[in-house]
């Protein structure tokens, strides 16, 4: 812990059991090799506000279109682009901020302590699942580079 600049203030974790796991330490390997449920529920969380921010933007870029009628980000020969950016913001921000955020994130670092386990069941999918995630979020921002992109808006819902 104390190779970690600015640890004086762990003092005031002492009521975590293992304080060093409030520390994502980002070495090479450690995304890959880890299998502990308090690191990657911490990685989850991550992954989650950073695609979080994303999703964040994309909300930002409709609300400066629908600012002013005259004021146009979006041009309008490309009409499409507005459905694909609202529908792309709520798969992301769903499927990328708040289910990973809450069952990846909350569910790996609480639950097996809830549980009173010592360590999830099959702890290595569980960290295959999340080298999947920026894979799958990577796949999805590229599939709005199709001509006919998914621009069906809100009735995506099922």
């Amino acid at each position: 812990i104390t190779a970690v600049a600015g640890t004086v203030w762990i003092k005031y974790f002492s009521f975590i059991s293992e304080p060093h796991v409030i520390f994502i330490v980002l070495n090479r390997y450690s995304l890959i090799t880890n299998c502990n449920h308090k690191t990657l529920g911490l990685y989850y969380l991550w992954f989650s506000f950073l695609f979080g921010s994303y999703g964040f933007l994309l909300s930002v870029i409709l609300r400066t279109e629908l600012y002013s009628s005259s004021l146009r980000i979006i041009a309008q020969e490309n009409v499409n682009l507005y459905n694909m950016i609202f529908t792309i913001h709520g798969i992301i921000m769903i499927f990328f901020n708040i289910m990973p955020g809450l069952f990846g994130g909350f569910g790996n670092y609480f639950l097996p302590i809830l549980c009173g386990s010592p360590e999830l069941a099959y702890p290595r999918i569980n960290s295959i699942s999340l080298l999947l995630q920026p894979i799958a979020f990577v796949l999805v921002i590229l599939s709005t580079a199709a001509e006919f992109g998914g621009g069906t808006g809100w009735t995506l819902y099922p």
